[in-house]
């Protein structure tokens, strides 16, 4: 992973904008790691944990999450070092394929990869979205020698298989342990670096662009130019504005 530009990233942030959260996480990363010959390949833990690296490298260690209780409803702030939030770092590719023997079936399935997500369509529910994912991620199912479709495996089964998924990629499925000053109710809350991440680069660029248009309308200076400044002698200029 390298260190972006600030005018990579708001190529980045401008090409994402139409895109979808997962189309928005292949964006950032195709540009980050260009060592990666093919991101749409990675597992979803493996991507999210380089999110996490490179949102450690733009924004800093810190992460401040707000979720509200699931007792008294309070909405309860957290801060957590980043990169303590995933425990191990990028390790080698998982096999491509898995087996799952038990009571009568035999399940081979594989994890799910950034493909994936981009392929599922927008307008499915929850649900739906994630029975989807489930069938392509399946190789091959049956019972005692049968063939069995994806779609016709029990519930139970079904479940069985999800969680062997995540115990094989656990960072796909971040939480984060929070506490409730008011109730003192403890609880894990879901945590998609994808969404977070992409929120703090939106706003980092509207401020940017501010930051441009007020620059430029000062001092007649490109774009290219005022990007090229470093953020603290930029800064600067904009507070001798403010004080004419």
């Amino acid at each position: 992973m390298r260190a972006l530009s600030a005018t990579e990233l708001l190529d980045v942030w401008e090409r994402g904008e139409v895109q979808t959260t997962p189309q928005r996480a292949l964006t950032l990363l195709a540009t980050a790691c260009p060592d990666i010959i093919d991101c749409g390949s990675l597992t979803i833990g493996h991507r999210d944990r380089l999110l996490f690296e490179l949102r450690n490298w733009a924004f800093g260690s810190q992460l401040t999450c707000l979720a509200n209780c699931p007792g008294c409803g309070e909405k309860v702030e957290a801060v957590f070092p980043a990169l303590d939030v995933i425990t191990n770092g990028v390790g080698d590719k998982p096999p491509d394929e898995h087996v799952l023997e038990t009571d009568d079936y035999e399940v081979g399935f594989r994890l799910p990869i950034c493909t994936d997500l981009t392929a599922l369509k927008e307008e499915l529910d929850v649900v739906a979205g994630h029975n989807c994912l489930f069938e392509r991620c399946v190789a091959f199912a049956r019972q005692k020698g049968v063939p069995v479709a994806p779609a016709e495996l029990p519930d139970r089964l079904k479940t069985a298989v999800i969680q062997r998924m995540a115990q094989l990629d656990p960072h796909a499925d971040v939480r984060l342990d929070m506490r409730c000053p008011s109730c003192d109710r403890n609880w894990e809350a879901p945590f998609d670096i994808v969404t977070f991440l992409w929120t703090e680069i939106q706003a980092w660029a509207l401020r940017t662009l501010r930051d441009v248009h007020t620059l430029a309308s000062v001092y007649g200076w490109s774009e290219a130019e005022i990007l090229a400044l470093h953020p603290t002698r930029r800064q600067r200029y904009l507070e001798l504005i403010g004080r004419e």
